[in-house]
């Protein structure tokens, strides 16, 4: 899990930041990352491209990676999810769209359709300023994208393929985690003290399964789901949201729902979106 991961790069600045902040996953034991470039039907793929791609895979090379390239063309969401099966990657890692009205960083068309259908976890990241040894860096790196996890875990649905990427993490590197189940208040009310317990045994089980040094705390909150996550990074400091997405059913594939989409789009941190 996380040993193979792909890249889809457009040459624009996010997907360029979010090469940079790649290499870092080799601190976490990624072997190879494919890089994908899709360009529209017809058009041909410019000499400084060609050159740009080819430099890009040495810098993998570089660092560590088994390294590779692969230029197609079609539509750019359609093309990642092909790939990323044919390539039988663990991890998809993309660039958010950056930021739009009220400084609010958005997620554009093509990532939202990959994590919408995409049968792969997806590292997205929003590209938060941070300052690291007094610089100031445009993403998470390494120690710093993994220093503190927000587990965002719906019981008992999407659990079981959360906690496996969440042990995974433990065992490479992650220092601390939060595992944070909402009951819902249109389903509960708060003086129901048997879905409470249920809740708490439920995460301290799951806590307990941890075989790492990782230090786990457990959140049980009450009230709306996305508000309460959005809520809880600010309070715990979190460095990034795990959170799952749902099956819907076999027209629709993978939808995200109100509260995933929600989480998704306003984030002010990078996310692990993993489907279930």
């Amino acid at each position: 899990m996380l040993d193979r991961v792909l890249l889809p790069i457009d040459f624009s600045e996010q997907s360029m930041m979010m090469f940079d902040c790649a290499l870092d996953l080799r601190a976490l034991g990624s072997k190879r990352i494919t890089l994908l470039h899709v360009k529209p039907r017809g058009q041909k793929l410019l000499i400084d491209e060609k050159k740009k791609l080819e430099s890009l895979v040495d810098r993998l090379h570089d660092a560590g990676f088994d390294a590779s390239s692969v230029i197609r063309e079609g539509d750019p969401s359609s093309i990642i999810l092909e790939e990323a099966d044919s390539e039988h990657v663990d991890l998809i890692t993309m660039a958010s769209a950056g930021k739009g009205k009220a400084s609010e960083l958005l997620v554009g068309s093509v990532s939202m359709a990959v994590i919408r259908r995409s049968s792969k976890p997806i590292l997205l990241d929003k590209f938060p300023a941070m300052q690291v040894d007094g610089k100031i860096k445009e993403c998470r790196h390494g120690q710093y994208l993994f220093k503190h996890a927000l587990v965002s875990v719906d019981i008992p649905l999407c659990s079981a393929n959360l906690e496996d990427l969440f042990q995974a993490l433990c065992r490479r590197g992650l220092k601390e985690a939060t595992l944070l189940h909402i009951i819902d208040s249109s389903k509960y009310k708060i003086g129901d003290d048997g879905r409470f317990s249920y809740v708490k045994k439920m995460l301290n089980e799951m806590k307990a399964r941890v075989d790492s040094p990782c230090k786990i705390a457990t959140h049980v909150h009450y009230g709306t789901t996305a508000y309460n996550i959005l809520e809880t990074i600010r309070e715990v400091e979190a460095s990034i949201v795990v959170i799952g997405t749902k099956k819907s059913s076999y027209l629709r594939g993978m939808t995200l729902g109100t509260t995933t989409e929600e989480v998704v789009r306003k984030s002010p941190i990078p996310l692990l979106i993993v489907p279930c």
